[in-house]
């Protein structure tokens, strides 16, 4: 479900957005895609940080889809480790409020 939200929020403001189909989606669960430009996003609904292992599929599914950027959008927050690893990755982590702004950095 809060993947099918991520989805019509990211349509809503102006992206062509499908989701993934659940098994098999290699790490990502919407590709996005705008002015050339694709999105691979991770969508994360947890009660705790969320940690490396989002940002790890995140990144894979970049590879895998050819996209131009990966995002990994939660309701939560992220540990410092997932923080370190996105530095480093170029992962975007997000808040599902970010959605509204989501671009290409």
């Amino acid at each position: 479900e809060f993947e099918r939200w991520c989805t019509k929020t990211i349509v809503a403001n102006g992206w062509e957005a499908i989701m993934t189909k659940a098994s098999g989606d290699q790490g990502a669960d919407i590709i996005a895609e705008k002015g050339g430009v694709r999105f691979v996003i991770q969508c994360k609904l947890y009660s705790s940080p969320v940690g490396n292992k989002a940002v790890q599929e995140a990144f894979a599914a970049q590879r895998h889809y050819q996209a131009h950027a990966s995002a990994v959008v939660a309701n939560a927050a992220f540990t410092a480790s997932a923080a370190a690893l996105a530095a480093t990755t170029g992962v975007q982590l997000l808040h599902y409020t970010d959605l509204d702004n989501l671009k290409l950095i």
